[in-house]
């Protein structure tokens, strides 16, 4: 079995379909438990600050909170965190030959969500302070660089050579969820009704990207199997043949 294991990573990789439901079933389930902390961290805030009323206020240009921006990019960041992470780990128990549970691998995933934060910060602060009605595309945006790049990251840690399938499918599924979200943000009103309707959303995102991505891995690997053709997977020995090429053409000249 070990080395089937072994033998498949050298190649495209054939998922089955009970593996695929088991997959995107958790990642809705990490989706939904992101939303449940999501809204009760609002609560919270919401003994504090009221939220909808901040909304109407700000809007009608009567009052500004500056905490109130900050408390959308932690909300985004810890959010995003949870699902990501959760979904990773499941990962690596239905997948450990592909996924990998180590330091470095979370290290990695949690350094760039850091970093997107520190960021994209400020961004909350100047749309809030400028034209506040736009706040809410923002911290869209930000949950979609999370999701985009974190799923990126961890396929170029555990599968480089098929780094190239995860990112093609990336653009597709980020596309329509974009178009999704945005699409439904347009059929409310109120600003508060839009965060709300975000958070329900998340747990729909993470399992479709997760499905669909499989989905596709299932069509190359059928692909493959009937072509015996690896586009994907050759792309960097074409790289490295291609350079070899040049050099040799370099050293030729020097000689």
């Amino acid at each position: 079995m070990q080395t089937e294991n072994t033998i498949d990573s050298f190649w495209p990789r054939n998922i089955s379909l009970r593996e695929i439901w088991i997959n995107t079933l958790w990642a809705f389930i990490s989706g939904i438990v992101w939303s449940l902390i999501m809204f009760f961290i609002v609560f919270l805030i919401s003994w504090y600050i009221d939220i909808p009323d901040a909304f109407d206020k700000t809007r009608a240009g009567l009052w500004t909170n500056s905490i109130f921006p900050f408390m959308l990019s932690l909300i985004a960041f810890f959010g995003s965190s949870i699902a990501i992470f959760s979904t990773y780990f499941f990962l690596t128990k239905t997948d450990p030959n592909k996924y990998k549970s180590t330091p470095i691998h979370y290290w990695q995933l949690a350094f760039f969500m850091i970093l997107t934060y520190i960021f994209i910060t400020p961004l909350y602060v100047y749309t809030w302070l400028q034209t506040y009605d736009n706040i809410m595309y923002i911290f869209m945006g930000h949950v979609m660089i999370l999701f985009f790049w974190t799923y990126i990251i961890s396929e170029l840690l555990n599968n480089y050579k098929y780094i190239l399938t995860w990112i093609y499918w990336s653009f597709v599924w980020l596309f329509l969820t974009f178009f999704i979200s945005v699409s439904l943000f347009l059929s409310f009103s109120s600003w508060f009704a839009k965060l709300m309707v975000l958070l329900i959303l998340l747990p729909i995102i993470n399992s479709l990207i997760l499905l669909f991505k499989q989905l596709f891995e299932l069509a190359y690997y059928k692909y493959y199997t009937i072509t015996w053709y690896d586009q994907l997977g050759d792309i960097f020995y074409q790289l490295e043949e291609e350079e070899r090429e040049q050099q040799k053409e370099a050293e030729a000249l020097n000689n």
